[in-house]
């Protein structure tokens, strides 16, 4: 654990020496297991916010038939929150299977260095210890509206941007621009930074336009994979009334 947290620094401080570090000793199933652990505490931070909030908001009105259906959708919300804190950002996660999936054939590597393609290319998550800290300061320190309601209890912590959608003034961003924030931002731009100098550095070579194509690729169809299941699993998390 204490490697891990001072590979992590370097990660966010050097790069390129973090890079070099995971490829000499490389431990990928133990720099996962650290990860996604941290990745799931920091995401907790927020439930006790969220989940006092949804109380309220799903408080008794004296409206009956409302009443009824916050009562139905409880259950089930909770759920969602706890899923979506939980559960490291599936984006992230898809592009790092797909990159080691697709990394040893696209650049040629030795086939006995699986390991150290798994190892470099898990750095790339260190970014989402830094989302999942904004999130946390973001849902303690947002102003609450003048009505509560359910849907800002779970969308609370996404109030984090670092997306197109920090730039769009005035009312609302578009819905495809919250999707693109959702997925492909200033975070998971900085894993793709990472990875890009980690498969440099196995390479062994100078820099190449594969070195950045290949996790952006990764990314780009792990965004668009998440978002036409991001509707089922939705539905099977949430579940029936």
């Amino acid at each position: 654990m204490i490697r891990l947290w001072r590979m992590i620094g370097f990660t966010v401080a050097a790069p390129v020496s973090a890079a070099r570090e995971a490829g000499r000793s490389p431990s990928p199933v133990g720099t996962a297991v650290g990860l996604l652990i941290a990745v799931a505490a920091l995401g907790a931070l927020t439930l006790p916010r969220q989940l006092l909030l949804l109380q309220r908001a799903l408080a008794p009105t004296g409206d009956p038939l409302g009443d009824r259906h916050h009562a139905a959708m409880a259950a089930g919300l909770v759920r969602v929150i706890v899923a979506d804190r939980l559960v490291p950002p599936p984006t992230v996660i898809l592009a790092v299977l797909l990159a080691v999936l697709i990394a040893e054939p696209a650049l040629a590597l030795a086939q006995d260095r699986h390991r150290e393609i798994r190892a470099v290319l898990l750095f790339g998550l260190v970014p989402l210890l830094v989302q999942r800290l904004g999130e946390a300061a973001l849902t303690y320190a947002m102003p609450l509206p003048p009505r509560l309601t359910p849907g800002f209890a779970i969308s609370l912590p996404q109030q984090f941007v670092t997306g197109p959608a920090m730039f769009w003034t005035g009312d609302a961003a578009p819905t495809w621009v919250e999707a693109v924030s959702a997925r492909v931002n200033l975070v998971t731009l900085w894993s793709v930074v990472l990875w890009s100098i980690g498969l440099r550095e196995l390479d062994g070579g100078a820099f190449t336009p594969w070195h950045l194509a290949l996790p952006a690729l990764s990314l780009g169809f792990a965004a668009l994979l998440t978002w036409w299941l991001q509707p089922m699993v939705l539905s099977l998390v949430l579940g029936g009334p």
